[in-house]
């Protein structure tokens, strides 16, 4: 199956964040479903570290 996270999602599971829910988890880690988020989430990304506002983990 495949899944789009979005960038709050994208960035709890790459930070390995408690806030990311166990389901949600199993879910991302499980090598049988695709993984893809847009482009937009890295020009997100990259707006919050310029503003110093990178999400809490």
């Amino acid at each position: 199956m495949t899944f789009l996270l979005d960038t709050q999602v994208l960035l709890w599971a790459a930070g390995a964040s408690r806030r990311l829910p166990d389901d949600a988890r199993a879910l991302i880690e499980n090598p049988e479903n695709e993984l893809v988020f847009s482009a937009a989430s890295l020009w997100e990304v990259a707006i919050k570290l310029t503003l110093s506002r990178w999400p809490d983990r």
